[in-house]
C-alpha cells in the first residue's frame, strides 16, 4: 500500500481569499520540512492535513489547490492523475542526487513545473508564483538532468513549420528562465500575447511544456543547459 500524507494551506493576505496550495509527499515528515519553507504569516498558513491516497484525494477535490507539490520519489513510476487526480499545475521536487530513472519517471509525468528538494524558501516561493500566473517552471538546478531525462525518454519536439523572430526571440527568454510577464516588458505586449505566442509555439514543436521547449532550444543551440 501506497503511503502518502499532505497539507493543505491556504494563502493569505489581501485578494488571497480561495487560493489553497497541496503538499504530498510519503512521509509526515518531508511534509512537515515543505510546509515550514512555505508558511509565513504573509503568504501561506496550514488549514488541513490528511493521511491516505484516498484522504489526499477527497482534499484536493474539496480545496481545489492552485499548485499541487508532490516529491518525484513518492510517485515512484505513476503520473500525478494516476496518483492522486490532479491534471493541472502540479510541480514535483526532484533531488538533483536521485539516479536518472527517477528523471525519467518525472518527465513522463508532464508536470508544469520542477524544482529541486534543496531549493531555498525563495525559489519555491517563485516557482509556486509562476505556476499560480499560468507559467511554466523548470529550476536551473536540475535543468540539465531533466532535459536529459526527456530526451532520453522520448519526450522530444519535432517542429511543424519554422518560427517567426518574434516566436525565436520568445523561445530564447524561455530558455532563458523568463516569466511571461518578464517577456511581456520586454516586448511591451501584454501576458495574454505572450501566452499566445507560447502556444503557437508549443503548437508548432508539438510541446507539451515548456521543459520542452527549453529542450528544443537547447537542441537548435539557442541555449546552454
Amino acid at each position: 500500500m501506497r503511503r502518502a500524507s499532505a497539507a493543505i494551506l491556504a494563502a493569505s493576505g489581501v485578494g488571497a481569499a480561495g487560493h489553497h496550495l497541496a503538499i504530498v509527499a510519503d512521509r509526515q515528515l518531508s511534509v512537515a520540512a515543505l510546509a515550514a519553507l512555505v508558511v509565513e504569516p504573509s503568504r501561506y498558513h496550514l488549514v488541513h492535513q490528511a493521511r491516505g491516497v484516498g484522504a489526499i484525494r477527497q482534499a484536493l477535490s474539496d480545496f481545489q489547490p492552485a499548485v499541487i507539490i508532490i516529491e518525484a520519489a513518492w510517485l515512484k513510476g505513476l503520473s500525478p492523475v494516476d496518483a492522486l487526480g490532479c491534471k493541472e499545475n502540479v510541480l514535483i521536487l526532484l533531488d538533483p542526487e536521485d539516479n536518472p530513472g527517477v528523471f525519467i519517471e518525472a518527465a513522463a509525468a508532464h508536470a508544469r513545473g520542477y524544482l529541486s528538494r534543496t531549493a531555498k524558501r525563495e525559489a519555491l516561493h517563485n516557482a509556486i508564483e509562476r505556476l499560480r500566473s499560468g507559467d511554466d517552471y523548470l529550476d536551473g538546478a536540475i535543468a540539465g538532468r531533466m532535459l536529459a531525462a526527456m530526451s532520453q525518454s522520448g519526450n522530444t519536439v519535432a517542429p511543424r513549420a519554422g518560427l517567426s523572430e518574434r516566436e525565436r526571440g520568445i523561445l530564447i527568454r524561455i530558455a532563458g528562465g523568463r516569466s511571461t510577464k518578464e517577456i511581456g516588458r520586454e516586448y511591451a505586449i501584454t501576458p495574454k500575447t505572450v501566452a499566445n505566442h507560447v502556444n503557437n509555439l508549443s503548437h508548432k514543436l508539438h510541446a507539451r511544456n515548456r521543459g520542452q521547449l527549453v529542450l528544443f532550444a537547447a537542441e537548435q543551440g539557442l541555449t546552454t543547459i
